[in-house]
């Protein structure tokens, strides 16, 4: 009876183990069944749908059974394209082409991810290799006429869009393009329609509902209108509602909500975001959105993992610097030192190429991160050394000397105190009282997008911070610095009419005292594509109201932004006025603020207008020659005793070329 017990047990025991397990061995067989090919079938309709996640799990389940299989090798990379994981695209189309030069979907997705990455010309030979390879490949086409419109060159991109529109009038990409351009024409009825019937075309899928939110929100942005803001988020919705885990709706309704101060949705929709490979930008979106709120362990935790995807973006790099000296990191922390390290060796490669203006400014930005590297330090007192600003060096030397006990940088410090008796501003008695420089303020508001790629939400923040960092190692200018730029903020939205409600708000604060003041403000819109960067900057008279200038920049590369800033500084100091003031009158001359820093030499021609009493009055030239210049200062003589006797103290003095503020070189 035991034994039959025992077997009654065992035969139930057994019974419950193949219950449990075989719905198990069933879905494993069903996988198992499956074979590459309705893997691959099914990942192209989930990209369809617009489900970029799941598309990516059935592309990875294809490849691992056959490896080679190029059809799923352009459909992993395709759906890495749409959620801007641009790399992992571009190696993905790279196999696929070595399986298939040939390959008309493989050429053109290359192209795509090429202009994604900022390479137009690459990205022109792959459209135009596909349309040889089959002159009906409409979508080589329409990648053509899409590079077009990223160039800005509208006119070719609208007639090749009506090329395609001959062949297929319902081409949905194209559709969705010419309504981009319609929109950005300000002729949002025609967008609509357009919209319309690429929704008509392809119910199915959720791109037409997100690409007209993003017409919308580009609307949004250029005009301040509300409604096409509430628009774009019903836009967004209904694309969220066919796909609650579309990429750009995500992503474009997280960047709405940043917009409009929302910081928990915008974390919310961010992490819906988050695709599979990790994506670097929605990282730094959610780091933006962190640090906003608040959360600076959060935002450091996400801006980290978006610097580990991605270490050489520049508008990322500058960020996180910023996060980190704005949120007083500690001198030794790890990504301070790791971030300190890198400009330090890129301004060691600079100075191998003789650009010394930007061996200043990536010594400067490692001393940013870490006052304490020494050999930063020595180096940027090297140079001011060489240059001649000798208050400049003795300034390094104090601190070098203050912080490194165990250099010889007390016995240099003496030997260059002893050696200031020497010099002008020693002599007029400006060693420990500097002369007043009555330079202009120069204030950057955050820079507007222009599109709506917003690949970094507050990459006009950024911008004009770099741009304010760098605008500091110029003469004739002071810059509203940082932290005091953040008091006339205006938030990730600046032109259209909020700019003049931003000017209303920097008067009031310099009115306040709260700014002491501001003479100049530099604005205007930036867009980027992939790793290239442009800016159209103006530059306003603030007491006057007018706008004196313009110009536009471009960079490309791991550097565009540090680069890009340093050719905007100089476009801003070529349009700036160039004064000085008269510090003392001399027996034969007078002491001038004006010097080797603002590029005055001996040599130079300097000029005072005065105007003549009498029966009619007349404006008199008085013209100088420097003949000593120092780092601030400079002594100018004129030949004539009886002009000097017409000359006051504070009078303005100028340039007699008509030059404007320069660079330090």
């Amino acid at each position: 009876m035991a034994g039959l017990n025992d077997r009654k047990k065992f035969s139930a025991v057994r019974r419950i183990v193949l219950c449990a397990v075989l719905p198990l061995l069933l879905l494993a067989g069903g996988a198992e069944g499956r074979n590459a090919i309705s893997f691959n079938n099914e990942g192209w309709e989930y990209l369809k749908r617009g489900d970029s996640f799941k598309a990516v799990f059935s592309f990875k389940n294809a490849l691992n059974m056959n490896p080679r299989y190029r059809e799923a090798l352009v459909g992993l990379a395709r759906a890495y394209y749409e959620v801007q994981a641009y790399e992992q695209s571009f190696d993905l189309y790279t196999r696929a082409l070595k399986l298939d030069p040939a390959s008309g979907d493989a050429l053109t997705g290359m192209g795509f991810t090429l202009i994604a990455l900022g390479d137009y010309t690459g990205s022109m030979k792959h459209f135009e290799r596909a349309v040889k390879a089959s002159g009906e490949n409409l979508e080589a086409q329409y990648g053509i006429a899409y590079l077009y419109s990223a160039m800005g060159k509208r006119l070719w991109a609208k007639r090749k869009l009506q090329s395609i529109f001959r062949v297929n009038p319902y081409h949905v990409d194209s559709l969705l393009l010419m309504a981009q351009i319609k929109g950005d024409e300000n002729r949002l009825g025609e967008a609509r329609k357009l919209v319309d019937k690429a929704i008509d075309a392809d119910r199915e899928s959720p791109r037409g509902y997100a690409r007209y939110g993003e017409i919308l929100l580009r609307d949004y942005i250029a005009s301040d209108r509300e409604d096409s803001l509430s628009d774009a988020m019903e836009a967004f919705r209904n694309s969220l509602s066919i796909q609650p885990k579309q990429y750009d709706a995500n992503r474009f309704m997280g960047i709405i909500s940043l917009i409009r101060g929302d910081y928990p949705a915008a974390i919310g929709y961010f992490r819906d975001a988050l695709s599979d490979p990790p994506n670097s930008a929605v990282y730094y979106c959610l780091g933006v959105a962190h640090d906003r709120a608040g959360d600076k362990e959060e935002a450091l935790n996400s801006f980290m993992k978006a610097m580990k995807l991605t270490s050489q973006d520049p508008i990322m790099k500058s960020r996180v610097e910023d996060f980190l000296v704005l949120g007083d990191y500690k001198i030794g922390h790890p990504m301070r030192v790791m971030l300190d390290h890198d400009n330090f060796d890129t301004a060691a490669a600079k100075a191998r190429k003789n650009l010394h203006d930007q061996v200043v400014m990536y010594l400067r930005r490692a001393l940013l991160m870490n006052p304490l590297d020494r050999e930063a330090r020595e180096q940027l007192m090297e140079y001011y050394q060489i240059n001649d600003y000798h208050d400049l060096y003795i300034e390094e030397l104090k601190e070098l000397q203050r912080n490194f006990k165990e250099g010889d940088f007390r016995n240099r410090l003496t030997v260059a105190i002893l050696k200031r008796r020497e010099r002008l501003y020693h002599r007029e008695g400006f060693s420990f009282d500097p002369a007043e420089r009555n330079v202009p303020a120069v204030l950057v508001l955050n820079l507007d997008p222009q599109g709506t790629a917003m690949i970094h939400p507050d990459a006009g923040d950024v911008i004009s911070s770099y741009l304010t960092f760098v605008l500091q190692q110029f003469g004739r200018m002071e810059t509203v610095g940082v932290r005091s730029r953040m008091k006339a903020d205006c938030g990730m939205k600046c032109a259209g009419e909020h700019l003049f409600r931003s000017v209303e708000r920097v008067q009031e604060l310099v009115k306040s005292e709260e700014l002491k003041r501001v003479d100049y403000i530099v604005y205007g819109t930036y867009r980027e594509q992939g790793n290239w960067l442009s800016v159209d900057m103006k530059l306003l008279d603030n007491s006057r109201g007018f706008v004196i200038g313009e110009f536009s920049v471009s960079e490309k590369g791991k550097e565009s932004l540090p680069v890009l800033s340093l050719r905007a500084a100089r476009q801003i100091y070529s349009l700036m006025p160039f004064t000085g003031r008269a510090l003392k009158i001399k027996e034969q001359g007078i002491v001038v603020n004006l010097g080797l820093i603002d590029g005055i030499e001996p040599g130079e021609r300097l000029v005072v207008y005065k105007m003549s009493d009498g029966i009619l009055t007349k404006k008199r030239k008085i013209v100088f020659i420097v003949r000593e210049a120092d780092t601030f200062l400079s002594y100018a003589e004129t030949g004539k005793e009886e002009d000097l006797e017409l000359i006051d103290t504070n009078d303005t003095v100028y340039p007699l070329k008509k030059r404007r503020a320069r660079r330090i070189r």
